[in-house]
């Protein structure tokens, strides 16, 4: 019997080929596959028991799952109800490869037989075959944890016939029929407390209710930031987000990366200073950019060799020794070895584009792997064993140079490295003598090498700043040593209200500074800073700086404010993802450039019109406060930030409230969704000014003049259902129109409609319309026109000229 299997397997791959020849060009009827639904089946069987073999090579295995597949299924998406698992309390439904993959997971060997029971063909509404096939499934096998399987369920197959290709797919396998919505909220109801509130602070959700719409948004999640939560134990509702791009996990404690197996879209992901032991999880995640496993227990990274688009590794404070995978990763440019096990960098050698590379405190005493890596830039070689660097001197790109704590006692292989700034050699045998004589030969390059500098630096100080510094650090107005040491590692300065501070140079030594408030001061220029990396915080409010261009280098900077300055613009800070809040009042920045920055960095929340929602709010209507206050709560200690949350929020939903117009909006700075139902709203004008509108529900309303709406040219989504409106004139210029909901009202044509290209869906039903050839030409998908005044005639026609549309009417 099995034998027998096997063999119509192969022949149906053989069918495969040659189907497209030998296929008939009329129409099939309902048996005429069904030998070939059977040999589906068969080969279906082969690919799962091929999988589940332990036999099976790990490559002819990855083959089935990337690529063999496609003989069988119509695509990646094609859902497959999980049956892997016995006794699960919730349906779950995977793509195709995820569930080819977890045969491989969750066994160590297993055997699936099919027993067909009934195979039904039939053809659907849109003229096409298809076939359910009803069988029994028996799993016979052992677990990857030992555990011995063997039960039998039904299960059933939907396979589509394409008389276009004349091709056989499957589209869809499953013991139970699929609810998107129950299997949804089940999974909601499912999750911890924990979770359940993550979740909601990510949507930024007030309410204890959840709406379908709220759990699709929290499934299409791109970005999640878990760093530092210690509640969180497992990581399985992860599992669902098979769209997350960037994950961060770090400083949680987390031990078990399998429930994120799936998540091949990951491009990020920082496991640093978890509890994770085991990486290999990973192994299907080749796309990911970014990886970081720094204090973890890890010591096999052989999976890495599959993600050949790596671009950034951090591997700190980790017990890896053998670095042989990582030599098959083409596209490396950042890697840190910093404390782990390794003795060689032979591994090395072919990362061409490799531009920043740390080995400090490891057991490394040869460079020479290193030789030949061109696009180095920055090299840290911090306590190691090295004695000598001339494997770099071809090392053409090299900007800085960490070598503390070494054996080196000769710079002269650096001397003709075009592009070097800075050599770090502290606490080596480097002398003065010496480092002044490799300075006055390449006068562009600072090499320090003694804490005696700081002493030269300190000296050069004004008395303003030795004062400052002095209390900052807690040291002597004379410093020993020890204390001077202590002022490089100060994390914040304060110089607020001190008009004796006319600049910010004596800063450049302070790399560690994190916060700098330095508002109501003559300082008037912030080109000192301009190597700094760590700043998170900066304050020049109430000074004379004009140009901020240096921010942008500020990378890890969150929190920047210029209150009461000359700067007239802030696209200097559009590139900093890491920004979060930036306070512009009294400036000259308005909504213009305001709308343009969120545009790039939708999360920022920028503050900069005080005053006017000040004054806004106090006007405000009890209703309007009613309506906002649910949006987002505004607390008198955090009323200015509140206020600005609220007016650059992209979205604003209200129904029955006592509001009678719209003036409130004005100050909305990116609003793209508004959606309000059962008000005594009648003018639509104050729309006028939201520019960036692209979705409009306006129903149950005294609405009559759309006229406003004509200017609204974003505009994608157009909902006036129930409201009085007769004439849809205005709207025949809303060129970007996809849906139009204009049902309920007095409209008796459509004709405005006819020039609006974009339009994919139209309701007018339950109005006076009685022609609808105006949009005959359409590309509609959905027509809606049921108890109206167009005939049935009129409706078959459009039927006829536009197939691919689906038409209610009754």
């Amino acid at each position: 019997m099995k034998a027998s299997k096997l063999w119509t397997a192969t022949v149906f791959v053989l069918f495969f080929v040659v189907a497209g020849t030998q296929a008939q060009q009329i129409k099939p009827n309902l048996k005429e596959h069904e030998q070939k639904v059977r040999d589906m089946v068969a080969f279906l069987e082969y690919v799962l028991n091929t999988i589940g073999n332990s036999k099976t090579a790990a490559r002819d295995k990855d083959v089935l799952i990337r690529e063999s597949y496609t003989k069988i299924f119509r695509d990646a998406k094609v859902q497959v109800e999980d049956d892997l698992v016995e006794k699960r309390n919730v349906i779950t439904n995977k793509d195709v490869q995820a569930y080819l993959k977890d045969v491989d997971f969750f066994y160590e060997n297993v055997e699936f037989e099919f027993t067909i029971k009934d195979i039904s063909g039939a053809v659907n509404a849109n003229d096409k075959l298809f076939y359910k096939v009803s069988l029994l499934r028996n799993i016979k096998g052992v677990t990857a944890e030992g555990k011995t399987v063997n039960n039998t369920i039904p299960r059933y197959i939907e396979i589509n016939y394409d008389p276009k290709d004349q091709d056989l797919k499957i589209v869809s396998i499953y013991t139970n029929e699929f609810d998107e919505k129950v299997a949804l909220l089940n999974w909601w109801k499912e999750l911890s407390f924990e979770w359940q509130s993550i979740f909601k602070k990510k949507l930024n959700i007030l309410t204890d209710s959840m709406q379908l719409g709220d759990i699709k948004n929290i499934i299409a999640t791109e970005v999640m930031d878990l760093s530092e939560n210690q509640y969180i134990q497992t990581i399985e509702p992860l599992g669902q987000l098979i769209n997350l791009h960037a994950l961060n996990l770090s400083n949680t404690s987390i031990t078990d990366l399998n429930p994120i197996r799936n998540l091949t879209d990951l491009v990020e992901l920082d496991l640093s200073n978890t509890r994770i032991e085991d990486i290999s999880a990973l192994k299907y995640s080749e796309k990911l950019v970014r990886l970081n496993i720094s204090s973890t227990a890890v010591t096999d990274i052989s999976v890495l060799e599959r993600m050949n688009k790596l671009e950034s590794l951090e591997m700190v404070n980790t017990n890896v020794f053998d670095l042989a995978p990582i030599s098959y990763l083409p596209e490396l440019t950042h890697l840190n070895l910093e404390a782990t096990e390794i003795t060689s960098l032979s591994s090395l050698e072919g990362l061409k584009k490799l531009n920043n590379l740390n080995v400090s405190k490891t057991a490394i005493d040869d460079l020479n792997p290193l030789g030949g890596l061109k696009d180095l830039t920055v090299l840290n070689l911090d306590s190691i064993r090295v004695k000598e660097v001339t494997a770099l001197r071809n090392l053409e790109k090299l900007i800085i140079l960490h070598m503390n704590y070494t054996l080196v006692s000769n710079l002269r292989p650096l001397q003709d490295l075009p592009h070097l700034e800075k050599i770090y050699c502290d606490h080596t045998p480097i002398r003065q003598t010496l480092a002044d004589a490799f300075m006055a030969a390449n006068p562009k390059v600072l090499v320090i090498f003694d804490s005696e500098d700081l002493r030269g630096w300190w000296d050069t100080l004004s008395e303003a700043w030795q004062q400052v510094l002095s209390k900052t650090a807690k040291i002597q107005l004379n410093p020993s040593k020890e204390e001077l040491a202590k002022i490089t590692n100060v994390d914040s300065i304060n110089i607020a209200g001190n008009s004796s501070i006319q600049d910010l140079k004596p800063l450049q030594n302070l790399q560690k500074l994190r916060v700098i408030i330095a508002r109501e001061t003559a300082v008037s220029d912030l080109s000192p800073l301009m190597e700094h990396r760590e700043i998170r915080s900066l304050d020049i409010s109430d000074t004379e700086v004009v140009d901020i261009s240096v921010v942008s280098s500020f990378a890890k900077i969150e929190v920047f404010r210029a209150d009461k300055t000359q700067i007239q613009n802030i696209d200097a800070l559009i590139g900093i993802s890491a920004l979060q809040r930036v306070y512009v009042d009294q400036t000259a920045i308005g909504d213009v450039q305001v709308q343009m920055f969120l545009q790039k960095r939708p999360a920022c929340l920028v503050v900069y019109k005080t005053s006017e929602l000040d004054a806004w709010w106090n006007e405000l209507s009890a209703g309007w406060k009613e309506i906002f206050g649910t949006q987002t709560a505004i607390d008198e200690k955090s009323r200015k930030e509140d206020l600005h949350r609220l007016v650059e929020l992209d979205a604003l939903h209200f129904k029955d409230v006592q509001v009678s117009n719209l003036s409130a909006l004005h100050v909305f700075v990116k609003l793209k969704e508004l959606d309000f139902s059962g008000t005594a709203i009648a003018d639509l004008s104050p729309l006028i000014e939201l520019n960036s509108l692209s979705s409009l529900h306006a129903t149950n309303s005294p609405i009559r003049d759309l006229g406003p709406l004509a200017s609204l040219t974003t505009l994608t989504d157009l909902d006036i259902s129930n409201t009085p409106v007769e004439d849809l004139m205005p709207v025949s210029v809303l060129e970007n129109l996809q849906a139009l909901n204009c049902s309920g009202t007095q409209i008796r044509s459509v004709d405005a409609l006819k020039y609006l290209q974009e339009l994919e869906s139209l309701d007018c039903s339950n109005t006076s319309v009685r022609k609808i050839s105006a949009i005959l030409g359409l590309p509609l998908k959905t027509l809606k026109c049921y108890n109206t005044k167009v005939s049935v005639k009129t409706v078959e026609k459009f039927k006829s000229n536009n197939p691919n549309c689906n038409v209610v009417y009754y």
